[in-house]
C-alpha cells in the first residue's frame, strides 16, 4: 500500500496548492497508512448546512458604494433608482466520510461547494436630465471548501442509541471570483454634450487553510443509520487573489493582463467622505486619494447549522 501512497501524494504535489495544503494532505494518507480500521464502521454522512458567512470585504465595497451614489445624488440633486446586493451563500450539501481509528476516535473528511451571484443596476439622472448616469456591478463566487479532522464521540449512559460528539481540524478552501463593472453617463455642459463610459471584466483565483470546531448529537434510527443534528463554527479568511482582467473605455484605451485584488479607502469623488473599494489593479495603488491600503480579503468563517444522515457500513 505504501507505493501507491507515494504515487498520490505525487499528484497532490504537482497541483497548483500551496506548501501548507500539500502537508495536510501528507498527514492525511500517513493517518489512513499507520492506523489499523477496528471494528466500528467506516461511514459516509449527507448534511443540509445553513451558512451564516460575512463574506468580508466584497460586500464592504457594495454597501459603501450603495452609500456613495446617495451621497451623489444628494450632492447633485435628482432621481436615484437600484441598488447593489451583496452576496449570500445560504445552505449547501455536504458529504462527508468518518474513518474510525480506533473505539470513539475517527479521521473524518468532508467537501461541499457554495456559491452565490448578484448583480444590480444604479440609474441617476439630474432634475434637468443635463446628467444622466448609469452603472452596473455583477459578483459571483464559487468555492470548495474541504475539512479534514478528528472526531471523538461519545454515548451516553443508559441511552445506547443516543450519542454526543466533538470535531476539530483544518478547513481548506479554494476560491474562485468574478466580477463584471459597466458604467457609462452622459453630460450636458455649455450647450456640448459628452459621453464616457467603461467596462471592465476580471477573474480571480485563491486558496487558504483554516481551522473548524463542532458540537454535535446522533441517534442511530437503525442499525445502519443515524440522525445527526450539529453546530460548527469555522475561521476562514481567504486574500492573496490573483487573476486576469480586461478594461475598455471611451477613449479607445484597451487593457489586459494580470492583476490581484486591493481592498482600500478612496476618495477620488468630489465629496467629503471616504468609500471603500475592491479592485483589480496591476499595482499596489498609492496616491493622495487613497489610504489603509492592503490586499482584498474574503471572509469564509462564520456559524453553520447541520442536519443530516449518517449511513455506517
Amino acid at each position: 500500500m505504501g507505493w501507491h501512497f507515494f504515487l498520490i501524494y505525487e499528484k497532490i504535489s504537482s497541483l497548483m496548492i500551496s506548501r501548507k495544503i500539500r502537508i495536510i494532505f501528507l498527514i492525511l494518507f500517513l493517518t489512513i497508512i499507520t492506523f489499523p480500521l477496528k471494528a466500528e464502521k467506516i461511514s459516509l454522512k449527507f448534511s443540509f448546512n445553513s451558512n451564516s458567512i460575512p463574506n468580508g470585504d466584497l460586500n464592504e465595497w457594495i454597501e459603501s458604494y450603495n452609500l456613495l451614489w446617495r451621497d451623489w445624488a444628494q450632492l447633485k440633486g435628482g432621481t436615484l433608482k437600484g441598488q447593489f446586493k451583496p452576496l449570500d451563500f445560504g445552505s449547501n450539501i455536504e458529504i462527508g466520510l468518518q474513518i474510525p481509528i480506533f473505539p470513539g476516535f475517527a479521521l473524518n473528511i468532508s467537501g461541499s461547494q457554495f456559491a452565490s451571484k448578484e448583480e444590480g443596476t444604479i440609474a441617476f439622472a439630474t432634475e434637468t436630465g443635463a446628467q444622466v448616469e448609469n452603472h452596473f456591478i455583477r459578483n459571483e463566487i464559487i468555492a470548495l471548501p474541504f475539512k479534514v479532522g478528528f472526531s471523538y464521540s461519545f454515548p451516553m449512559p443508559f441511552l445506547p442509541d443516543f450519542s454526543v460528539y466533538g470535531n476539530i481540524g483544518r478547513h481548506i478552501i479554494f476560491v474562485q471570483y468574478k466580477s463584471k463593472e459597466n458604467y457609462d453617463s452622459f453630460f450636458s455642459f455649455m450647450g456640448r454634450d459628452f459621453y464616457y463610459w467603461y467596462k471592465k471584466e476580471n477573474t480571480y483565483r485563491s486558496e487558504s487553510l483554516g481551522y473548524y470546531a463542532s458540537l454535535g448529537a446522533e441517534y442511530t434510527l437503525f442499525k445502519y443509520i443515524a440522525f445527526m443534528v450539529e453546530g460548527e463554527k469555522v475561521w476562514s479568511k481567504t486574500d492573496g487573489f490573483k487573476g486576469a482582467y480586461t478594461y475598455e473605455d471611451y477613449s479607445g484605451k484597451r487593457e489586459s493582463g494580470k492583476a490581484s485584488i486591493y481592498f482600500y479607502e478612496s476618495n477620488e469623488w468630489p465629496l467629503d467622505n471616504y468609500y471603500y473599494v475592491l479592485s483589480g489593479q496591476k499595482e499596489r495603488p498609492e496616491n493622495e486619494d487613497v489610504r489603509n491600503v492592503r490586499q482584498g480579503e474574503l471572509n469564509f468563517g462564520g456559524f453553520v447549522f447541520k442536519i443530516g444522515i449518517k449511513f455506517k457500513f
